[in-house]
C-alpha cells in the first residue's frame, strides 16, 4: 500500500522513466548475467569432453 500511495504522489512522468529503466535493466541483466553464469560453469565440463 505504501508504494501505491507513493506512485500516485509521483508525477506519472517520473515513475514512467523509472519503471522503464528498472525493467529494461532486469530485461537486460538477467539474460545477460544468466547466459555468462551458464558459459562460465557449463564449458569447464561440456566443452572438455567433447573436444578429448
Amino acid at each position: 500500500m505504501f508504494f501505491r500511495r507513493l506512485i500516485e504522489v509521483e508525477p506519472p512522468s517520473l515513475v514512467r522513466y523509472f519503471l522503464g529503466a528498472a525493467i529494461m535493466v532486469i530485461g537486460v541483466v538477467l539474460p545477460v548475467g544468466y547466459m555468462m553464469f551458464r558459459n562460465k560453469r557449463v564449458p569447464s565440463s561440456s566443452s572438455y569432453s567433447k573436444q578429448t
